[in-house]
């Protein structure tokens, strides 16, 4: 009988839990972060979470939550050495379990805030891309271009690996719907803040997972007018583009990004950046999983569209 409630509990729990999980989707008119991991997708966003957040505090400030979850905590610690004042020292085994327990206190204090804040005024949340190995992390920072900059620049300078499961990280400014006409639309407004000014050399690069209704020649050959029509003195260059457009299609909705010296930082690899060989990474995967390289087809379809977008032929040769 007991054994039977306990299943029950279970499948009811873990229902409300996917009911949950559900709300945060990807969908059009956020921006955020495209990340790929290998396999263990918990392990890459805790990693994308910590690196992120270090980062972004020191360029933008602690947020808010966190700074009202420190000042409650010092309130409460001086209130508390203020009644101990007048009581006798407890020993030194006590003082540890005192400081355990208000450690303890201070996370779930820290994770309830966090919680019960609204999802679109959290700094980072990640949300579901219904596709293996790739994680989306929503965020209300106005320029992710420049948090990632800042993490890509000083991982080529000092080489100190600061991941192990998270593997590209890249700025996404635009997420809208995979529809050549909204591409379009939004990748216009986009090119105009970066193509519009000064020319430069771009590259574009196609990338699809659980899509196969937007071409690609297609694709590329109308982002490739747009960007000629912002400046007439933009040219395509597919070895060192100054600034790549790095076009991300999962499923039913299109991720924009603008990614500057695309190759020279390993098409935002944290991992190849730092040096990490490709034995090494193989060696990462199969270790952090028990299925067979063979069974990601959407990773192996990612890297067959990138070998193709370097091809010269899909880049209108007068732009």
């Amino acid at each position: 009988m007991d054994s039977q409630k306990r299943k029950k509990n279970y499948y009811s729990g873990h229902h409300n839990y996917q009911k949950k999980r559900k709300q945060y989707n990807l969908e059009p008119g956020i921006k955020g972060f495209f990340c790929t991991c290998n396999f263990r997708e918990k392990d890459c966003v805790r990693e994308v979470y910590s690196v992120l957040s270090e980062y972004a505090d020191n360029l933008y400030g602690i947020e808010q939550t966190e700074l009202c979850t420190r000042a409650s905590d010092e309130t409460a610690s001086t209130e508390q050495s203020e009644t101990e004042n007048g009581n006798e020292k407890i020993s030194q085994e006590e003082e540890d379990s005192v400081d355990i327990s208000e450690a303890l206190k201070k996370e779930v204090a820290e994770l309830k805030a966090e919680s019960q804040k609204p999802v679109n005024l959290r700094r980072f949340q990640v949300v579901d891309t219904g596709v293996k190995s790739v994680v989306f992390i929503r965020t209300t920072i106005p320029n992710p271009l420049e948090l990632v900059s800042t993490i890509i620049k000083e991982l080529y300078e000092t080489k100190k690996q600061r991941t192990r499961y998270l593997m590209r990280l890249l700025p996404v400014e635009i997420v809208c719907k995979a529809y050549m006409d909204d591409i379009k639309l939004k990748a216009n407004t986009l090119f105009e803040k970066y193509f519009a000014q000064e020319p430069k050399t771009f590259a574009i690069i196609f990338n699809r997972h659980s899509n196969n209704s937007i071409k690609r020649g297609e694709l590329i050959e109308d982002l490739g007018d747009i960007i000629a029509k912002k400046n007439p003195g933009n040219k395509a260059d597919l070895k060192n583009p100054e600034l790549a457009v790095v076009v991300e299609v999962i499923r039913g909705v299109c991720l924009l990004s603008i990614a500057p010296s695309y190759y020279k930082y390993k098409k935002y690899n944290l991992l190849e950046i730092c040096g990490v060989r490709e034995s090494d990474k193989k060696e990462s995967a199969n270790a952090a999983s028990p299925e067979p390289m063979h069974s990601k087809p959407e990773e192996e379809s990612t890297e067959t569209e990138e070998s193709k977008s370097d091809k010269p032929v899909e880049l209108p040769v007068d732009v």
